[in-house]
C-alpha cells in the first residue's frame, strides 16, 4: 500500500530552490517504489490535485513585485503542485482554510510542474515504457465541479 503523503515529505517551500530541492528528495523516493506503486501514488497525486481545484484557490492573485495578477490555469496548477509538496499538514489546512494557499500564488512555484512528471518518469526507468494515464480525477483548473460552486 502505498503512503502518498511519507512518499512526498513536506517542505518549507519559500523560493524556487526549496521547489527543487523537495523534488530532488521526492524523486529520490519514487526511484525505489514498484510498477504497480507507482501507478498507485500517480493517482493519489490526480485526487489530491483534484480536490484543491476550487474556485477560492484559483481566484487568489499571484503577487509580483508589488503588483497582483490573476492566476492563469498553468500557475493555479503549478501553485496546487507545490502545495502538495508542501506536505499533508499544509494541503489539510489548506482544504480548511483559502488563504493558506496565497503563499503559493507566487511566480517561483511554476517550477513545481515537475510535481506532474515524477511518477511517470521513475515508471518509464523501471518498466521502459510510458505510463499509461488513468481515467482517475481529472487535474485541470475548474474540473472539480462542487469546487467551484463556492
Amino acid at each position: 500500500m502505498v503512503n502518498f503523503w511519507r512518499i512526498v515529505g513536506s517542505s518549507e517551500l519559500r523560493d524556487a530552490s526549496d521547489v527543487d530541492s523537495a523534488l530532488e528528495k521526492l524523486s529520490g523516493r519514487l526511484a525505489v517504489l514498484g510498477p504497480e506503486e507507482l501507478v498507485r501514488f500517480s493517482e493519489k497525486l490526480r485526487e489530491a490535485l483534484y480536490r484543491l481545484d476550487r474556485r477560492g484557490l484559483a481566484e487568489i492573485p499571484v503577487n509580483v513585485r508589488g503588483m497582483t495578477f490573476p492566476q492563469t490555469d498553468d500557475q493555479f496548477l503549478y501553485a496546487r503542485c507545490a502545495c502538495i509538496l508542501a506536505g499533508e499538514d499544509v494541503y489539510d489546512a489548506t482544504l480548511r482554510f483559502n488563504d493558506e494557499f496565497a503563499r503559493f500564488a507566487t511566480p517561483f512555484v511554476q517550477r513545481a510542474e515537475r510535481l506532474l512528471y515524477l511518477p511517470s518518469e521513475a515508471y518509464e526507468k523501471i518498466v521502459g515504457r510510458k505510463m499509461e494515464s488513468g481515467s482517475g480525477f481529472p487535474i485541470d483548473s475548474g474540473s472539480n465541479v462542487q469546487g467551484w460552486l463556492d
